[in-house]
């Protein structure tokens, strides 16, 4: 059969809006494709990687994964889930070969803004161009890296969440997801 041992889960979408106003179709095809999905091909692929003694997935999240998402809570915690998930099998496949790596960027200039109606938010209005943050993926995964977030003002910006109250997080977290000015 065929051996795959780079396994890259870049699928996904997100939505703006109050969760209980969303369409609950969208939300539920977003759950299926950013959890279930990328779940269900890592357990299809992991097995033979690890049979090989080698193997290479590569997960991706967002920095959303570290914050509570009002505005996006389901895109949010979907991401919360690929990291976790992410960290977790990555532990338990230490010694096998085979790597778990999570690329968590921040705004990236793909057409993710446009499919999930965020061309207008404050949060995409420095996007990363997608070339860097594929290589910052691309050259953690290769260096068996756990958790790849892209750029120093980013890896700080993933800590500070632990170190202030929660809901401050929440309500900076909701005012980067507000709609800009203009």
């Amino acid at each position: 059969g065929l051996a795959i041992d780079v396994l890259i889960n870049n699928a996904g979408f997100g939505g703006h809006g109050k969760f209980h106003e969303r369409d609950w179709t969208a939300d539920k095809a977003m759950i299926q494709l950013n959890v279930v999905t990328l779940t269900g091909l890592t357990r299809l692929l992991l097995p033979g990687m690890v049979a090989r003694g080698h193997g290479r997935i590569l997960n991706l999240a967002s920095m959303a994964a570290f914050l509570p998402g009002p505005l996006q809570a389901v895109y949010y915690a979907t991401k919360a889930f690929v990291l976790s998930f992410s960290e977790a099998i990555a532990n338990e496949l230490e010694g096998t070969g085979v790597t778990v790596t999570v690329l968590c960027p921040g705004a990236t200039e793909t057409g993710f803004a446009a499919t999930g109606g965020l061309e207008d938010v404050k949060a995409f209005a420095n996007a990363d161009a997608p070339d860097g943050v594929a290589r910052a993926g691309y050259a953690g995964m290769l260096r068996g890296k756990t958790v790849v977030v892209p750029s120093l003002a980013k890896k700080i910006a993933t800590r500070l969440p632990g170190l202030l109250p929660r809901g401050l997080v929440t309500r900076i977290s909701r005012a980067t997801m507000e709609q800009s000015d203009g």
